[in-house]
């Protein structure tokens, strides 16, 4: 069931069709900022974000990201309790983003045609044309989990915060740096992985603030390398936050992520609250590294 369509150029959002919605959407601002600070080429493209809401259970998030000739993000998206998998929702962004460039020929200039009175009233129309057209298919869809076995598995970086504070963050993919046309030194590796956990933990504390949710996933892919997944795993653990971030096969990433979260529970520093003292916490890179292992076995 779709509950909510939204525009989003880089900071500003140019039409919600639920206010109830808006801090719901609100999240892609803080994932645009991420993205232009480890990916500066704009090759990554945002597809989905999952949410868990206590009243209404998971709640997915669609994405058709587009970068303009000005080098703009633009995002056409919709929100629902959409199943795993679902196809149907992506054909659905991708309509959504050819009726409005259909209205609207230079998607660049959509700032200024969203300040036209007209403006919500057109984008309202299609998304209601939308709605009545996809909601049976949605309905009725069929849901096939690819395997994809022939994805390569790779953890990119992985941590733990509690308050908005880094207590263990640990990249174990430094081509992440070669995005920032930055060499591996130790210095610049630490500074790109503490800006990596303080965005990461910025984005999971806002939902919480703002939306009212937890975050759970979000997926992006390569537009140079389609076959390119990279995933954002969050869990918590009695207020203390974990983030994952692999590329690869998303149900195997999802299994390993959930074997740490196990992992992570049976260890009892986790029953006290942090106090900003770093190293009762320091055995926790090994249960890092234990997993990290496991995974390319």
């Amino acid at each position: 069931m779709i509950t909510g369509f939204t525009i989003i150029l880089e900071e500003d959002i140019l039409y919600c069709s639920d206010n109830k919605k808006y801090n719901s959407f609100e999240i892609i601002l803080f994932l645009e900022k991420l993205l232009r600070s480890i990916n500066p080429r704009n090759t990554w493209r945002l597809k989905k974000i999952c949410y868990k809401d206590q009243k209404i259970g998971r709640e997915r998030i669609i994405v058709k990201h587009i970068v303009t000739k000005k080098h703009q993000n633009l995002f056409f998206c919709i929100i629902g309790n959409f199943n795993v998998g679902s196809e149907e929702t992506f054909k659905i962004v991708n309509e959504f983003s050819k009726q409005v460039k259909l209205h609207y020929k230079n998607l660049a200039e959509l700032k200024n045609a969203s300040e036209e009175s007209t403006f919500n009233d057109v984008i309202s129309l299609i998304t209601t044309y939308l709605k009545d057209k996809y909601t049976e298919p949605l309905e009725e869809e069929v849901i096939f989990n690819g395997n994809e076995n022939n994805s390569k598995n790779t953890i990119l970086y992985a941590g733990i915060s509690s308050q908005g504070l880094p207590i263990i963050s640990q990249l174990y993919d430094t081509d992440l740096l070669m995005n920032l046309a930055r060499e591996k030194t130790n210095e610049n590796i630490e500074l790109f992985t503490s800006d990596l956990s303080a965005k990461l933990e910025t984005i999971s504390m806002n939902t919480q603030i703002r939306a009212k949710k937890r975050i759970k996933e979000i997926h992006f892919i390569d537009n140079e390398d389609l076959k390119y997944k990279m995933i954002i795993l969050f869990g918590n653990i009695n207020g203390y936050s974990l983030d994952f971030v692999a590329s690869g096969n998303f149900y195997k990433i999802k299994a390993i992520f959930k074997q740490f979260k196990s992992k992570m529970l049976l260890d009892a520093i986790f029953l006290k609250e942090f106090a900003g003292d770093l190293k009762p916490y320091k055995h926790l890179k090994q249960h890092l590294n234990e997993i990290v292992k496991e995974f390319d076995e």
